[in-house]
């Protein structure tokens, strides 16, 4: 079989557009929900448990599906699996727009996530298959990784505007027209993005996996509300330390699994997917643990929360860009524990000094733990990739973002247990400027936010202890061979 004919500058321009316009809805929509969701709390009458399925039945499915998303596009073609993700993912923008309660936009959000598992994966080999030249190469990914930035920025502001000004089913709505244009013009994608390899698939170990992340979702999140000792939670989290078991098991012994567990034999990508783990977790948490806060506690209308996350998130696009340049000179650890030690130490003091004090006075925590996040994106995951050798790189970036994906998810599930439903009694009526809750209920409120940006700041300090002690100090150097074990194993 021939190989296609190089892609010409148009077909690369058209490539690099609707790949990065799909990238950017997947990530825009797993942050542009949180500035929504006291508008959603109050027009469907959702408890706090509520709240947090409908951030997690995006990312469960999300994390869940992603390392299986980027077998099928080796499999079945990187193509024909994108364009089924973008098809599922406005399908699923749809059913969230027209959902009239908790259960229905839950379902939406998870139909979304199933599509964004199917997409993401695809988008760097894409790219990577229509540049083949280093220097063009390096341009599309910088594109990406801008691309990634501004849906990271757009999205909580985003969604704050369009909640306040159009209701929050708009949100949903903004990815409709995208996915369409998207969809059109991806079945024009040049042929060369259609390669397929026979590598198999691993229905166990992704079986394992969903049966692993849902059980304990569901406890992480339920308990709180339905009592530690209920039947159901206690099931759910046994059988999620079961799944987890068996999980490992299974995947040790797989000739081809779809969780390489030789890469953790490697000091550097233990330390590298732990960081992005953490990272994830208290971002997810800290972003959601801020909107309650401006909203809940302080009063702001969506759209005014949005503006007021801003220092944040243009310190980490920021931080981001400058960060690849110093960790070429100095190797990845030093930025990876410095981001981490100030973005913990950040956010520390934010539980410390935010809660019931005016904005003006603790803005600039948001930037000074903007930096750090945006210090540790890049030079993580250079380090994280370039620890697994080079038949392994593409495998070893999807475990990094299935990481991430899990960070996120359980961080958010995991705020159950410092906010309880006792603490958002009367908080609905805190979106689009009401007054804040009074009471017991603001007491409960304010206490659970300081604990859950407490435990979000020790995430980022962990983070830091384990890149100072596991990831190699060297400066990233040339990627290791397929047979290269003994990389592996350092």
């Amino acid at each position: 079989m021939t190989a296609p004919p190089p892609a010409g500058r148009r077909e690369k321009n058209l490539t690099l557009a609707v790949v990065c316009s799909a990238l950017f809805l997947a990530l825009l929509d797993s942050t542009v929900i949180s500035l929504a969701l006291p508008t959603v709390q109050r027009d469907l009458g959702a408890e706090v448990t509520d709240l947090q399925w409908i951030v997690d039945g995006y990312i469960l499915l999300y994390a869940a599906l992603l390392l299986t998303g980027g077998t099928l596009g080796d499999r079945f073609g990187r193509r024909q699996v994108f364009l089924a993700g973008m098809a599922v993912f406005t399908a699923g923008s749809v059913l969230c727009a027209l959902s009239g309660s908790v259960a229905e936009l839950t379902a939406g959000r998870a139909v979304q996530g199933v599509g964004a598992a199917a997409v993401t994966p695809q988008t760097l080999a894409i790219l990577a298959q229509v540049f083949p030249g280093e220097r063009e190469r390096a341009r599309a990914f910088g594109t990406w990784s801008a691309v990634s930035g501004l849906a990271l920025l757009l999205g909580p502001v985003a969604g704050g505007a369009f909640a306040e000004l159009l209701g929050w089913q708009s949100v949903f709505l903004l990815n409709v027209p995208i996915g369409l244009l998207a969809l059109a013009a991806g079945r024009r994608l040049p042929a060369c993005t259609a390669a397929r390899t026979r590598r198999p698939l691993d229905p166990a170990g992704q079986l394992l996996v969903v049966t692993w992340l849902a059980p304990l979702t569901y406890g992480l999140v339920e308990g709180p509300r339905a009592g530690w000792r209920d039947p159901a939670v206690l099931t759910a989290l046994a059988l999620g330390a079961v799944a987890f078991a068996a999980l490992l098991l299974v995947e040790r012994r797989s000739r081809h699994p779809m969780l390489r567990l030789d890469l953790f034999r490697s000091r550097t990508f233990c330390g590298s997917t732990s960081v992005t783990f953490l990272v994830a977790f208290g971002l997810n948490a800290g972003f959601l643990l801020l909107s309650l806060l401006l909203q809940s506690l302080g009063g702001a209308e969506p759209s005014a929360a949005g503006l007021r996350l801003l220092p944040a998130m243009a310190a980490i696009v920021l931080a981001a860009a400058v960060a690849g340049r110093v960790s070429g000179r100095l190797g990845p650890r030093p930025p990876v524990v410095l981001g981490t030690a100030l973005a913990g130490t950040s956010l520390l003091l934010l539980s410390v000094f935010a809660v019931g004090e005016r904005y003006a006075l603790w803005w600039p925590l948001l930037a000074l733990m903007g930096l750090g996040v945006g210090m540790v994106m890049s030079p993580n995951n250079a380090a994280l990739v370039g620890s697994a050798p080079a038949d392994a790189a593409g495998q070893a970036a999807s475990m990094g973002g299935a990481a991430q994906q899990v960070g996120a998810l359980l961080g958010v599930a995991s705020l159950g247990i410092v906010l309880t439903g006792t603490a958002f009694t009367g908080a609905t009526g805190a979106a689009h400027g009401a007054s804040a809750p009074e009471g017991p209920g603001r007491e409960a409120l304010a206490v659970g936010i300081e604990h859950g940006l407490l435990l979000a700041g020790a995430c980022y300090l962990a983070a830091a202890v384990l890149a100072a002690l596991l990831v190699r100090p060297e400066r990233p150097g040339a990627r290791q061979s397929a047979g290269g074990r003994r990389a592996v194993q350092r």
